[in-house]
């Protein structure tokens, strides 16, 4: 398979001189930070990568100093895991860390309920939209364009990012057929969705997705894009399909410090408004 990816902006590894950063060989942007001195360990889902950084800081001011925070942004299946007390191999790269804090979707947090404190809801997102590429050289107009035979689909993996798929395939699934196109010919992530099915929309594989609302306004943020990579279309159906971001500490972790303090500072006001700022809903 072709190895796709679009012009990330890094976060802290921008702030490190010496680099060896090589597509498809050693680039990693899912894994935040260094796991050898870091304070506090920190799974999530990973469509919040681009708020993150700011939510750090603040964080920081709020402590009076600063870590060592080593966080990994990615489907919660594939985080899982580490949960459990398993290695996570990327590449050559193996890490054995156990998490002190988890952050994800109701449906996952019920799932792990056994290993993590009782999950706290402290932010949710603005539902879905269309992506499309740079001038909408299709010409799509809404969900129901999407039903063309000449328009291709990408969409997150029904199999490995399930709750992504199904808030997804519900935002469209009023449009008759289209349900069905999608399941039948759609192209789907692999791994992670959050950084393959844009690119598939950027490189012409595809010509439109449903994303999260805050990725298209990451997408167009002058802060980590100089030109705009994309044009996207709101529609009722899409806003309708708010999510929850929660949070708990893993067992064993409810006595420590940082962990304690990074979920209450995550239910402050001031970390939902940076939560806004990145385009979420609060």
């Amino acid at each position: 398979m072709r190895c796709l990816t679009l012009p990330w902006p890094l976060d802290l590894g921008g702030a490190v001189k010496d680099h060896v950063d090589l597509p498809g060989s050693n680039l990693v942007y899912d894994f935040h930070g260094d796991p050898i001195s870091a304070e506090l360990f920190i799974v999530m889902e990973g469509n919040q990568f681009m708020v993150i950084p700011d939510v750090l800081e603040a964080f920081f001011r709020h402590l009076g100093r600063r870590v060592e925070v080593f966080y990994v942004t990615l489907p919660p299946p594939r985080f899982r895991p580490l949960i459990e007390g398993h290695p996570l191999a990327i590449g050559n790269l193996v890490l054995k860390f156990r998490p002190q804090v988890v952050m994800g979707p109701p449906d996952f947090m019920s799932k792990i309920k056994d290993l993590v404190t009782e999950p706290k809801t402290f932010v949710r997102n603005k539902g879905v939209v269309l992506l499309v590429q740079k001038g909408n050289p299709k010409g799509i107009k809404g969900p129901e364009d999407l039903i063309r035979e000449e328009i291709k689909i990408a969409i997150s993996n029904p199999k490995t990012e399930i709750n992504s798929f199904k808030t997804y395939l519900a935002a469209l699934e009023h449009v008759p057929g289209l349900k069905e196109k999608i399941e039948k010919g759609a192209i789907f992530s692999q791994v992670i969705h959050h950084r393959e099915v844009p690119a598939f929309v950027f490189e012409g594989l595809a010509d439109v997705a449903p994303l999260y609302f805050h990725f298209a306004y990451y997408y167009q943020n002058p802060r980590f894009f100089e030109t705009p990579l994309f044009d996207y279309l709101e529609f009722p159906e899409g806003a309708a399909q708010q999510g929850e971001y929660q949070v708990a500490l893993m067992k064993g972790a409810e006595e420590e410090e940082l962990p304690r303090a990074w979920q209450a500072f995550l239910l402050t006001n001031e970390a939902r408004e940076l939560y806004i700022s990145h385009g979420f809903a609060g």
